[in-house]
């Protein structure tokens, strides 16, 4: 297909898509909807502007491989076959990793210059990337950087990038974690028991808000707020007197401590968490607090852990109470894709033809209302969190309410 790109046209016939980062909803859902397009379209044009999809495989890390002895580990032709249904099911069937071609050591490797000259013995005309905002920042470095056609679209279970009112991946982990809620809920009730149930979302809340509402939990802890253990045993101790039961949703991202928080809490918090790490039976939370915080190859703190915090400050914290800590884990990243993230899915990928197809590159499809707008890549970001004047932030602890 021939269109514009820095004032010149060119012929885009071999479209190169990878995802990376997390797996998600949707990204099935987005590649199979920029398939649908380029078959439409190479029903009328020309043989010598006919295009084909090609997945690259494991994300970035495809385009730090060698494709004279490796090509098979770098790249599949993606048919509608492949796709037909694929999209209904969550994760990526073109496989993803974490890899950041703009991490230290791979510029000292020079991995930027390696991937772009890849591009060029793939033959790849142009690149669509599908992630978060670490995957589509370096999508936009290395478009500008090389002066290559790209894009990208949005995903992310935590919901959290700018540019889109929501991301895909978003609403099926909340669906997810519902479910999981409102199972534990069950056995909550029949055991006169306290459970504190982990989400995943990084260091925006927004999972743990949608699915702690709507899964009927009574406590929501959020990374956005002051978590103020005294205010936090006192509403556990209030429901578990008003019903007998209790559930406590906190999102893996919200923290004990923070320069944020007013010394009082951090003091009161701290000597909570003292008297919990001096305890023998806590040996798991000590080893745990006192190990050195892991960071990915972008720099992003490795979270998980906070659950067993709380489940243990309340259990040391609190008396007559059964306590169980589960951890929804992966296990809502993945499944079905549900309604919302396939129809969005599709809608990035038919606009990523559209924006191809008028020239308009180095950019990616975002939803404001229900309409579909391009962003600039070299703007992307994350770190779209709740604010405290969302009116769900309000609501989220059901106990305030009894």
């Amino acid at each position: 297909m021939k269109t514009k790109f820095q004032g010149k046209e060119i012929n885009i016939k071999r479209i190169g898509i990878l995802t990376g980062g997390g797996d998600c909803a949707g990204h099935n859902a987005v590649i199979y909807g920029l398939l649908r397009r380029i078959n439409a379209a190479n029903q009328t044009l020309p043989k010598d502007e006919q295009m084909e999809l090609i997945g690259l495989l494991e994300g970035w890390k495809a385009l730090t491989r060698d494709p004279e002895t490796e090509k098979d580990k770098i790249e599949v032709k993606l048919t509608t076959p492949d796709l037909k249904d694929s999209y209904k099911v969550a994760g990526t069937i073109i496989k993803s990793s974490r890899t950041n071609l703009f991490s230290k050591e791979n510029l000292a490797k020079k991995a930027p210059e390696k991937a772009i000259e890849n591009l060029k013995k793939l033959k790849i005309d142009c690149l669509v990337v599908l992630g978060g905002d670490d995957t589509l920042g370096a999508a936009g470095k290395l478009g500008k950087q090389f002066t290559f056609p790209m894009f990208g679209a949005p995903k992310t279970m935590d919901n959290d990038v700018y540019g889109t009112d929501k991301t895909y991946g978003f609403d099926s982990s909340v669906i997810e974690s519902v479910h999981f809620i409102e199972n534990i809920i069950t056995t909550s009730k029949s055991h006169n028991r306290c459970f504190v149930v982990e989400v995943m979302g990084r260091h925006a809340g927004w999972v743990a808000l949608y699915a702690g509402i709507a899964g009927g939990a009574d406590v929501v802890l959020l990374p956005e707020e002051v978590v103020d253990m005294r205010e936090v045993i006192k509403r556990v101790e209030k429901t578990m007197a008003s019903q007998k039961y209790c559930v406590v949703v906190v999102s893996e991202g919200a923290r004990l401590f923070d320069t944020r928080f007013p010394k009082e809490v951090n003091d009161s918090n701290k000597k909570l968490l003292d008297a919990v790490i001096a305890d023998s039976k806590y040996a798991l939370v000590k080893a745990r607090h006192e190990l050195p915080k892991k960071k990915d190859s972008f720099g992003n703190e490795q979270l998980g852990g906070i659950g067993e915090y709380i489940f243990s400050l309340l259990q040391e914290h609190t008396k007559g109470i059964q306590y169980r800590l589960q951890n929804c884990g992966h296990a809502i990243r993945g499944g079905i894709a549900h309604v919302s993230d396939r129809i969005l899915g599709l809608r990035f990928g038919d606009a990523i033809f559209d924006f191809m197809k008028e020239g308009k590159f180095g950019v990616y499809p975002g939803l404001r209302g229900d309409d579909i707008v391009a962003s600039d890549l070299l703007t992307v970001k994350g770190g779209k969190f709740v604010p405290d004047t969302h009116q769900l932030y309000k609501m989220r602890n059901a106990v305030d309410f009894y």
